[in-house]
């Protein structure tokens, strides 16, 4: 395994992901994400998330010492330069057997002649309609399942008046838009080995609650939880809110939550193309709702903006190609027994859950392990910016990843 430099981001403990005060409008929109771009390469101000971030400090940095304490601050995200041919990359939860091959000649045939063009999204909205049974009026799509989460919240809050609940440890995109609009952030505890907690997120909504955010799977616990709880939670949802439900993994769901979305109640899904449909780079990704609360989320909708030309050639063969998926998933049923059985052979202890990715306890701080890794090629996630500081999450990835995690990892505990 080759080594690269890499270099550090600044990670503050509870800092949400990428906070950047958007506003409502189109051009509003425009002129803040430029601000914001600008002013998060100069101040690397950004959080630990599960995407990978969009900037990073300038200059690389040496490892640390050895102590955890000359690690605490810092984490590696990207070697300078880029990844080496050999990376092992498995902590970004990508889909290691990548697009459909049909995706691929779909877009090698017809979707880059047409790059000049904007995008007309309504024929990738019928498609996904009829994926899911659905009409168009029931599918806005956009630049990742991200591009949503970030637009609801400035349909649905307001500053000093409102709230969103979710979990304390997930996928913290809402939450960062939200405490940049001025709303409160309520966060409520997770339950053993990373579970959801469903009756503690019910007892924080409030009368001027107007989003719930959860993920199903949860990310990065991957605990899930059923229908039912689901629905029980969008019942408890105030007039006028919205419980989004980020199904980013949602082939790993005994049952999914888009039926209650079309129902009409208080709720929107969301879905990406990122990670069973292998598009991650692509950036696609979708919503699926229904009555007056959906309306109002396309208020704040970019429309065609948010859609590149790969992707939507690439959508239609990606659905339809259920062997691809199907094969995806076996991938990550057969990785995540054999990692849990390599790590407990090493001494780990990691959670049950099933999600293309999973929690393991070191049982002592993860951060220097996570650069040795970083050191010979390795890219996991640490969990201290989830409050879990001797934790990895690890993705899924093919065998050979995974072998040569494990014996890094022995490489490193016998050091």
């Amino acid at each position: 395994m080759s080594q690269a430099p890499f270099s550090p981001r600044s990670r503050p403990l509870g800092f949400e992901c990428y906070p950047t005060g958007l506003g409502p409008s189109r051009r509003a929109f425009l002129r803040a994400v430029a601000a914001t771009a600008a002013g998060a390469a100069t101040t690397g101000a950004l959080s630990g998330c599960h995407t990978a971030p969009a900037v990073q400090d300038a200059a690389p940095a040496p490892a640390p010492a050895g102590s955890a304490a000359d690690a605490l601050g810092s984490v590696p995200v990207f070697p300078e330069g880029g990844f080496a041919e050999d990376a092992v990359r498995i902590g970004f939860n990508e889909n290691p057997l990548g697009p459909s091959p049909k995706a691929l000649a779909a877009i090698a045939a017809d979707g880059l002649a047409a790059g000049h063009r904007y995008n007309y999204p309504e024929t990738v909205r019928e498609q996904i309609a009829a994926h899911h049974g659905a009409s168009r009026a029931n599918v806005l799509v956009g630049c990742g399942s991200t591009e949503f989460l970030q637009f609801l919240p400035w349909g649905f809050l307001k500053p000093g008046t409102t709230s969103l609940v979710l979990p304390e440890v997930t996928y913290g995109w809402c939450g960062g838009v939200a405490a940049s609009i001025g709303a409160e952030v309520i966060r409520t505890p997770m339950g053993p080995e990373g579970t959801l907690d469903i009756a503690a997120m019910r007892a924080a909504i409030r009368p001027d609650t107007r989003i719930v955010y959860l993920a199903n799977p949860n990310n990065p616990t991957g605990a899930a939880v059923s229908g039912d709880e689901i629905a029980t939670l969008a019942e408890a949802v105030p007039e006028g809110g919205i419980l989004i439900v980020d199904e980013a993994y949602a082939e790993f769901l005994p049952e999914d939550a888009v039926s209650l979305a079309l129902a009409g109640g208080p709720v929107i899904v969301a879905r990406t193309f990122s990670k069973a449909y292998g598009m991650a780079g692509l950036r696609f990704g979708y919503v699926v709702g229904s009555g007056p609360m959906f309306e109002k989320a396309t208020g704040v909708w970019w429309g065609d903006f948010g859609l590149n030309t790969a992707a939507a050639v690439a959508c239609g063969p990606a659905l339809a190609d259920r062997e691809h998926v199907e094969r995806y998933v076996r991938t990550v049923d057969d990785g995540l027994a054999e990692l849990r059985a390599g790590l407990t052979g090493l001494g780990y202890v990691s959670w049950p859950h099933r999600a293309p990715f999973l929690m393991t306890d070191l049982g002592s701080e993860a951060l220097p392990v996570v650069w040795e890794l970083f050191r010979r090629g390795i890219y996991v996630q640490d969990g201290a910016g989830w409050g879990l500081p001797t934790f990895l999450r690890i993705s899924v990835g093919l065998s050979e990843h995974h072998q040569a995690l494990l014996a890094a990892l022995r490489e490193i505990r016998s050091a």
